[in-house]
């Protein structure tokens, strides 16, 4: 189940509904999303995650926690 492409599909949705919250709330369009599946031991969960691409995105999220304060917008 956790290979299933709607599953992978909703992970990367939720993934992306935050990081365009963030790129919202910090008016920058720096926040960027990623997935993959992890390690087969002896099964690979799918992973998604928001990263900072750039210095004032790094900056916004330290000293704001932009990314913490979108994630209500990841939820289905």
């Amino acid at each position: 189940m956790r290979r299933l492409p709607s599953v992978i599909s909703m992970l990367e949705g939720s993934a992306e509904r935050i990081a365009d919250a963030a790129n919202s709330m910090s008016g920058m369009d720096g926040y960027l999303t990623g997935s993959r599946q992890g390690a087969k031991k002896p099964q690979g969960r799918w992973h998604a995650s928001i990263v900072t691409s750039t210095v004032e995105t790094m900056r916004d999220n330290a000293k704001h926690d932009t990314i913490m304060k979108s994630m209500d917008a990841g939820r289905i």
